[in-house]
């Protein structure tokens, strides 16, 4: 009897196993859209954005605020606007309400189908390009209806300007990696005498001990030489503006993998490499989104610092063009497909429709050997 009921369980655990996988995919969808939002920065020749986790606390205030409700808005069922909800998760932004912006969407489509229709408009599409902004939340929820939401908040911090080591990459195969630089966009004349603006030089080490280390010009992409021996590396960088104000430490991890690979040139050789193609979903509920803003800031990236006096006047958003996204060369190490979450690890995509067709496809085949047996 154990005998013949075994395959039978062992087709049925399959298809049970590869539903979990399903769902488990189903339930990374911030990962997805910040590989996608990162992607076409890339494309459009600007830096990754870097990941918040207070930025992502306050998104997912909202996502589950909005699904609970069944609302479509940028203010709370608390009355809480996102300069509010960005401010109660702590994250000190530049310009006393100014550099925090927020996309939406709500509608029964996909992830790629939220992405297109951002990219689609004319103003979630300046929050997902744009020169000020320097990292992003990301947070999704399910309504009871079985609605999506998607909520994206992002902002720009004092003397927070991430750095990315081949862009975001898990790991390489070659010391030789390039470090993308941000720069202080949002006010780049910075303040008093703590709050760096626009900086003109760095200093990186592959140690937290940056003191010996030379000034070099600040550059958008610099090569740089990991330790060689096979592990993990952080690279530190410190940034310094005119005025001799520095940033506190900016790091970024790499792993080295065993047996190190070809070098890559100190300068990036470029490619060029296809944007993403979206469709956007017919049955989304879109949302009117502004580029809008907040205050208080962190002199470091521990994102636990008292808040600045509000810098004098409201800087403005650079326009961005409304035309679809189009490649644009950058780095043959550029990571299309690896970007990594800072705090959370990217998880691969599968392809949900294949784990849906394979689980199905077993379970109605242990079903056929039961019935099979029985007769």
């Amino acid at each position: 009897m154990f005998k013949r009921l075994f395959p039978i369980a062992t087709i049925l655990l399959c298809g049970l196993f590869l539903t979990a996988v399903t769902r488990a995919q189903e339930q990374e969808p911030a990962q997805l859209f910040y590989r996608l939002v990162n992607e076409a920065r890339l494309n459009e020749g600007l830096a990754p954005y870097g990941w918040s986790g207070r930025l992502a606390d306050s998104a997912q205030r909202h996502a589950d605020d909005l699904a609970l409700h069944g609302l479509s808005s940028h203010i709370g069922s608390d009355g809480s606007t996102k300069e509010q909800r960005v401010a109660d998760a702590l994250y000190f932004a530049w310009g006393d309400g100014a550099f925090v912006g927020e996309n939406y969407w709500v509608g029964g489509g996909s992830v790629q189908d939220a992405f297109g229709w951002f990219m689609n408009d004319p103003a979630h599409r300046e929050n997902i390009l744009s020169e000020q902004f320097r990292e992003v939340g990301i947070a999704a929820a399910v309504g009871a209806d079985g609605q999506n939401y998607y909520v994206l908040d992002f902002g720009a911090r004092p003397n927070v300007l991430p750095i990315f080591v081949n862009d975001g990459a898990e790991s390489t195969a070659s010391i030789r990696v390039a470090i993308r630089l941000t720069n202080e966009e949002a006010y780049p004349q910075g303040e008093g005498t703590i709050y760096m603006g626009q900086a003109l030089d760095v200093r990186i080490s592959n140690t937290p001990d940056v003191e010996g280390r030379p000034w070099q010009t600040w550059e958008p992409l610099i090569d740089w030489t990991l330790p060689d021996e096979p592990g993990e590396h952080t690279v530190y960088v410190q940034f310094r503006d005119g005025a001799g104000r520095m940033s506190p430490l900016s790091t970024d991890t790499i792993r080295l993998l065993p047996g190190e690979g070809t070098p890559m040139p100190p300068t990036a050789t470029m490619i060029p490499v296809a944007s993403p193609t979206v469709t956007p979903s017919p049955v989304s509920l879109a949302p009117t989104a502004t580029a809008t803003w907040s205050t208080p800031s962190p002199p470091s990236a521990t994102e636990t610092a008292p808040q600045p006096t509000p810098p004098p006047g409201r800087p403005s958003l650079t326009p961005v063009p409304i035309a679809a996204v189009t490649a644009t060369p950058f780095p043959t190490w550029t990571p299309l497909t690896g970007l990594s979450v800072i705090d959370k690890p990217a998880r691969p995509v599968t392809p949900l429709p294949l784990l849906y067709a394979l689980g199905a496809v077993a379970v109605l085949l242990g079903i056929s050997l039961a019935l099979r047996r029985g007769n």
